[in-house]
């Protein structure tokens, strides 16, 4: 079982390794909004605060989406996440 952590509403939950991290706060409650599920709208827009090497490797698709924003490699879209171990994350949505 992995470790998430949820640090903007400071919420731990475990899940099994593999989970989408969007099924994974769906289930807990967290307080993550999700968009277009596609990795395309930015709405769940996350930083991982720790445990980055436990998480599932970008698509391109991500990573342009991401770079577009001019986003640090500290930040990850939540939809696209599965989770491989534990992590802590802090939401940040779309910045103005």
């Amino acid at each position: 079982m992995a470790k998430v952590h949820f640090l903007t509403e400071d919420l731990l939950v475990e899940a099994p390794e593999g989970a989408g991290l969007a099924d994974i706060a769906e289930a807990a409650g967290a307080d993550l909004t999700f968009g277009c599920r596609a990795g395309s709208c930015g709405t769940c827009r996350v930083r991982v605060a720790e445990g980055l090497a436990h998480c599932s490797g970008m698509t391109s698709e991500e990573r342009d989406f991401l770079r577009g924003l001019g986003a640090p490699e500290d930040q990850r879209l939540a939809c696209q996440v599965t989770v491989r171990g534990d992590i802590a994350i802090e939401y940040l949505g779309i910045e103005p």
